[in-house]
């Protein structure tokens, strides 16, 4: 079980893990004057990056790798790019050997590129180098959910390095925090604001915390809901652990609603970069009469935005779960779907 985030320490993971990939002298490359380098980068250095990529999702952040190593036998492989001695890009591998012989490999929402828009013949030799270093004549098998919106131009380039789709693309949607809760609120699907405003005159007391025993009521709630309704999405365990490996306390920003003395809902946001993912919530039969989540929700827009995020990840749109996808996309921006698993 992941350690309650209360009992914060450093890095257990990195410690472990981190010194046997630096010495083992993971190959790198060059492409079309693009160099890689692998595990060169210090989580500090990684932090900074992936806050200059901007809409960064949380499965390439540091924390996210070293909370998959402490719950599985996948080890975080970290690769930076550099054309003329700049970073352009980073990518986060999880990596499982068996034997030291066959590799089972996933990437997930990457590679990321700090210019929003790369020109194509360094997208090209970026996505080509994380191809080159996983080959099924090695005995490795690569699981590959690139960062590329649905469309013809991700499946030439995808089917252009030997692969195929083995899963259809991943949708979420993306709140830019920049224009201000002004316009944003103004933004709100009218059904939205309406029940925003209904929150707001119930006066339930929201609380701020950055884990702790907020947290652990929250994930024990979450477990519980997960199990009676049998969906998948990430356990209490590993946003516990997401919490505790998360760089600074204030990467975790947990919001509760109360009635009273008894708390009615509760939502995990994760910070990373200079994004931020809404992560898990929990509302039981008297915060959904109250749309306590529509308050929760706007209060961590609210707060994230004061402290610099610039982009919220909605955390998924699921077609199987169509009241929650409405939900989001009530907060008034377009959903994006990612071009899916390729291998």
């Amino acid at each position: 079980m992941a350690q309650r985030p209360e009992h914060r320490r450093r890095r257990p993971v990195a410690a472990a893990h981190a010194p046997a990939f630096a010495a083992a002298g993971m190959p790198g490359g060059s492409r079309d004057g693009v160099d890689l380098a692998w595990n060169g980068a210090t989580e500090r250095d990684w932090t900074r990056l992936l806050a200059t990529v901007g809409r960064a999702p949380i499965e390439q952040g540091w924390s996210y790798g070293d909370a998959i190593a402490a719950g599985s036998l996948y080890r975080p492989v970290r690769g930076v790019f550099r054309r003329g001695g700049r970073p352009v890009a980073l990518v986060q591998a999880l990596e499982w050997s068996l034997a030291g012989v066959v590799r089972l490999v996933k990437v997930v929402r990457g590679p990321l590129f700090l210019d929003a828009e790369p020109e194509p013949t360094l997208r090209d030799a970026v996505f080509r180098l994380v191809r080159d270093r996983w080959a099924l004549s090695r005995a490795e098998a690569l699981f590959w959910t690139p960062e590329l919106p649905d469309g013809e131009a991700a499946t030439r380039l995808m089917r252009g390095l030997g692969m195929r789709r083995t899963v259809t693309g991943y949708s979420t949607a993306w709140l830019d925090l920049s224009p201000g809760p002004a316009a944003l609120r103004a933004g709100l699907d009218q059904k939205w604001r309406n029940q925003l405003v209904g929150a707001e005159r119930v006066r339930l007391r929201v609380r701020e915390s950055h884990g702790g025993a907020a947290l652990a009521w929250l994930t024990e709630r979450h477990d519980g809901h997960r199990r009676r309704r049998r969906f998948g999405g990430p356990t209490g365990a590993f946003a516990a652990a997401l919490a505790v490996l998360a760089p600074r306390p204030q990467d975790v920003l947990v919001l509760q609603a109360s009635r009273g003395s008894d708390p009615v809902a509760g939502v995990q946001f994760l910070r990373h970069g200079d994004a931020a993912t809404y992560y898990l919530a929990w509302s039981g039969p008297e915060g959904r009469a109250a749309n306590a989540h529509n308050l929760l929700l706007w209060t961590g827009i609210e707060r994230l935005a004061a402290a610099g995020v610039r982009w919220l990840d909605l955390g998924g749109l699921d077609a199987s779960m169509p009241g929650v996808s409405r939900f989001k996309l009530g907060l008034g921006m377009p959903p994006v779907t990612l071009c899916g698993t390729w291998f």
